[in-house]
């Protein structure tokens, strides 16, 4: 458990997912406008005072990208709370490799340093890792399990001893399907729904109470 203080700086980064542009560009077709990290945010200003967020979702990315820029959209803010959630773009590179060039940056190098530095440059920030999911709306991508699992599972052991909290959100949804047609949680399997959002949002301020 992760304890919020007034006045801290809170950091969302990631993919699609966490992008706030992009859901509300495509919020008709995905119906996803309000984010899971907007939400988290809104539960928070109503129990503390002075907390500042930073929004650094960026579509398409994978997991070198957010190394990439790591340094301007991660170290130089200077958050006492990360919320990272990567890796399900890197699955799906490698799972149509046809679609993409030959993969030149693999996840491995890349979340290791991600971790490396954030433990180094920020060592009193606390991280929580959220692991990718996909919802099963589609069914022709269902067998993108096969490949995503196996990313799932590098990417929980590079969080492990790396952060402080990690969230696996395919149990999470899993469950979800059990109460909720797919199609109400991720209309295209991938991108979270106004309710998807909520589900993750609220697995997020489990750990932050």
């Amino acid at each position: 458990m992760i304890k919020v203080q007034d006045n801290q700086r809170i950091l969302f980064i990631g993919d699609s997912i966490t992008d706030i542009k992009f859901n509300r560009r495509f919020r008709f077709s995905i119906g996803g406008a309000n984010v899971y990290c907007l939400q988290v945010a809104k539960a928070l200003k109503k129990q503390h005072k002075g907390l500042k967020f930073f929004y650094r979702g960026i579509a398409s990315n994978r997991s070198y990208h957010v190394y990439d820029r790591l340094t301007k959209d991660c170290i130089n803010l200077k958050p006492d709370i990360i919320v990272m959630l990567i890796g399900v773009n890197d699955a799906w590179e490698n799972y149509v490799p046809e679609q993409y060039p030959p993969l030149m940056r693999p996840l491995e190098p890349h979340m290791k340093e991600i971790y490396r530095r954030i433990k180094t440059e920020l060592p009193n920030a606390k991280l929580i890792t959220l692991l990718p999911f996909l919802i099963s709306t589609i069914e022709e991508k269902q067998p993108f399990h096969i490949v995503l699992n196996q990313y799932i599972d590098k990417l929980n052991g590079y969080a492990e001893g790396n952060a402080d909290e990690i969230i696996a959100l395919q149990p999470i949804f899993d469950k979800a399907e059990e109460i909720y047609s797919p199609a109400i949680l991720a209309r295209d399997s991938v991108h979270p729904t106004n309710l998807g959002h909520k589900i993750i949002a609220d697995a997020v301020l489990e750990k932050l109470k």
